[in-house]
């Protein structure tokens, strides 16, 4: 009687926890530990103390990676507006899966929409014109974040950070396990702390930095590396561990129809058994590839001076 009521037991738990269940990603916008506002005092690592009165930017190419690391992609990217709420939240959809492992995204409007005429779109949509302006001149693309205020003894000196550019544009990948609430959704919570956004940016300097370079870059590069945390206190994956976690290599083995997917603008090449190169590419999305022959190839991923080899078996 005791297995059976065991048995019971362990397929009602597998039963509830492969359950079709809602993807809710709560972004938790913080400066120094306290909830983000006008009046709140941050201090970068400087020393540097600072209020924000702008801070918005863009969010797209979301991701999460469940189960055995297979990839759930949210296709719309989002404006967020960090002093406008305490916490963003976006509802990713739903989905049936056992676990989660990590989210992944990137700051900013990816290449395949970053160039395109912002007037096509209807006036709500996160892409369209805004007010004040999230456009660098529309052919040059969106300003990924602009973050604005005073900062100085005093706050009597003001800086603004415009960081864009499709060079600029990068994923992050952040580990956590989100938790489940009582009506079957998954809560992904993220902790943003703004202090970090202006790492290494002399802002009590009254810094004005506009574009692809300079301290503009640099609050790009902090808000892929040091602002987001899970709520289980992990940090994003460093630019070695997002490479090697991003690349999907599927199915493998296969009968020579393979699907890549990986950072978009790393380069693949892929070698035969005697060592000859039979196809190169750069990724851009889900790349499809056919490979005639059967035998084990050589996968080679390179991004930014990193590299990658993994095997590829065809039958």
């Amino acid at each position: 009687m005791k297995r059976i009521l065991l048995l019971t037991f362990v397929l009602t738990q597998l039963s509830l926890s492969s359950q079709t269940k809602q993807i809710v990603l709560n972004i938790h916008h913080k400066v120094d530990g306290i909830s983000l506002s006008d009046s709140a005092v941050g201090v970068n690592n400087l020393g540097n103390q600072f209020k924000y009165s702008r801070l918005q930017y863009y969010i797209d190419d979301i991701e999460v990676i469940y189960d055995q690391g297979d990839t759930f992609s949210y296709p719309e990217v989002h404006l967020i507006n960090a002093l406008s709420e305490e916490i963003s939240t976006i509802n990713l959809g739903s989905l049936d899966f056992n676990s989660i492992s990590a989210i992944r995204f990137a700051i900013g409007v990816g290449p395949d929409l970053n160039n395109l005429d912002p007037t096509v779109y209807p006036t709500t949509h996160p892409l369209a014109p805004k007010f004040p302006s999230m456009h660098w001149g529309w052919t040059s693309g969106y300003r990924f974040v602009c973050a604005e205020g005073t900062a100085g003894a005093s706050f009597n000196q003001t800086f603004e950070l415009h960081g864009l550019g499709n060079a600029n544009y990068a994923l992050q990948t952040i580990v956590t396990a989100g938790s489940l609430s009582s009506n079957d959704t998954m809560l992904l919570d993220i902790e943003a702390d703004y202090a970090e956004l202006t790492r290494n940016i002399p802002v009590s300097n009254g810094t004005i930095s506009h574009g692809e370079t300079g301290n503009a870059f640099q609050a790009l590069k902090n808000l892929n590396n040091n602002v987001f945390r899970s709520s289980e206190g992990n940090s994003a994956l460093s630019l070695e561990e997002n490479v090697f976690s991003s690349l999907n290599i599927f199915p493998n083995p296969s009968n020579g129809e393979v699907y890549f997917k990986g950072i978009n603008g790393s380069e693949v090449t892929i070698y035969n058994s005697l060592g000859s190169m039979v196809k190169q590419f750069k990724v851009h999305g889900t790349n499809k590839l056919n490979l005639k022959d059967s035998g084990i190839y050589l996968c080679v991923i390179s991004h930014k001076g990193l590299t990658k080899t993994s095997k590829i078996i065809v039958r």
